[in-house]
């Protein structure tokens, strides 16, 4: 990839690398290599941003717990906050059923 010009920097971490011209014109649908420079950053970033526009914790949660969080500490800052707050939710309180004397 040291042939190829950096022309694009991921959403996640940051790091610049490079994306084809048919990724970045494509039109029906966003390439995660538009957004991100992995596969699995792009789920991050997914998980991300659905819980930006929906607030939903718990979903956000679920889906970061799906996703390989190894390199946080070298996602961009605000990511990183993003992911530690939703993480850090608390596990709601289930009401548990009145055990029954035998």
């Amino acid at each position: 990839m040291s042939d190829k010009k950096i022309n694009a920097h991921c959403a996640i971490c940051g790091t610049g690398y490079h994306i084809c011209n048919t990724c970045l014109q494509q039109k029906s649908f966003k390439s995660w290599r538009v957004v991100t420079d992995t596969v699995e950053h792009y789920k991050i970033y997914m998980a991300v941003h659905g819980y930006t526009l929906s607030q939903d914790k718990e979903t956000a949660k679920r889906e970061l717990e799906k996703c390989d969080l190894s390199g946080l500490d070298d996602f961009k800052p605000s990511i990183k906050a993003v992911i530690q707050e939703i993480l850090s939710e608390e596990e709601k309180d289930i009401p548990k059923s009145p055990q029954k004397e035998p």
